[in-house]
């Protein structure tokens, strides 16, 4: 469930607020942007609004670069009594709740640039190898470059899934990406469901928190801090889970779509000196850390005209 509240205290809530209204043109000046929402015309919202906003506001989340103007503008006191009429407008809708608490099977998705042949170490290698990496750098301290690797999702190859809430749409994997690159073309087929699987649901910023204070990597000197200091603003010691430590306990870990428009775009206060991101995932995100199949069946066409817009399906 996602509340008008959680769309207005934390940034990818304000910006699908905004997304969804459709040829808002923004004001730079904090007053003329609240009058410009003030009056915008709030209609039902479809399926393809939803999809398009959904979209929107993953590929401006940016966690290499400074906080993106809109959202800066979005954060200002002055515009709030606008955003919480579009807030709970945007909640009372039918299509935006389905979103928020997607039903039926998962899916894996590739997309058209991928090498599907390229051979896949298993998921305990691909943890082990990651770990040992990322402790690489850690241990060569600041490289001397402004960035690197700034997302804190598991590391390829493992398994990722993501349901879709339209199913005319496709899964979120599609459509809901971070910093996109703008795919036109990819396959998609559903993923087999394990019941006995252990999950870690991480549904905000609070579940975040106690996965890094559990199974804490200190970053701090890599590029990474130098990253998320220019997103966030922040300044201090980072962390990020570690993945391989998680995998001893945990199966999956899933970021709900509720907890993505939670959490990306803050700084996640782990303790008094820690802090994390959710950099990277597409909202519904469950990544298998331990052996899981890639998927079952046939694989499904997908395509959109132009590499932007509403996915559909080519059977």
């Amino acid at each position: 469930m996602i509340t008008a509240a959680d769309l207005l205290d934390h940034p990818r809530g304000r910006r699908f607020c905004l997304e969804l209204v459709s040829g808002v043109q923004q004001p730079d000046d904090p007053a003329a942007a609240a009058g410009a929402l003030a009056a915008v015309s709030l209609s039902v919202p479809t399926e393809d609004d939803v999809v398009v906003a959904l979209e929107s506001t993953a590929d401006s989340a940016l966690w290499w670069q400074p906080a993106d103007a809109t959202d800066a503008l979005l954060s200002r006191p002055e515009l709030r009594p606008a955003l919480t009429r579009m807030a709970r407008w945007a909640v009372d809708s039918p299509v935006v709740r389905q979103l928020a608490e997607p039903q039926g099977g998962a899916w894996t998705v590739e997309f058209d640039d991928e090498d599907e042949e390229a051979p896949r170490p298993s998921p305990g290698q691909a943890l082990r190898d990651w770990a040992r990496a990322v402790r690489g750098e850690v241990a060569q301290g600041d490289p001397g470059v402004a960035s690197g690797d700034w997302w804190t999702t598991p590391p390829w190859p493992l398994v990722q899934t993501t349901r879709a809430p339209f199913p005319s749409a496709g899964p979120l994997a599609l459509w809901a990406v971070e910093d996109s690159f703008g795919h036109g073309h990819a396959r998609a087929r559903p993923a087999p469901a394990d019941a006995a699987a252990r999950v870690f649901t991480v549904d905000g910023p609070d579940d975040w928190a106690a996965l890094c204070r559990r199974w804490p990597l200190d970053v701090t000197t890599t590029t990474r801090r130098n990253d998320w200091q220019l997103a966030t603003g922040r300044q201090g010691t980072w962390v990020l889970p570690d993945w391989y430590a998680v995998a001893a306990e945990y199966d999956v870990v899933h970021l709900t779509v509720s907890g993505w428009l939670r959490t990306s775009g803050d700084a996640v206060t782990v303790d008094d000196d820690r802090a994390s991101v959710v950099a990277g995932w597409t909202p519904d995100s469950a990544y298998w850390l331990t052996d899981h199949e890639l998927g079952t069946g046939m694989w499904a066409a997908w395509s959109r005209p132009g590499n932007s817009g509403v996915w559909r399906r080519h059977d």
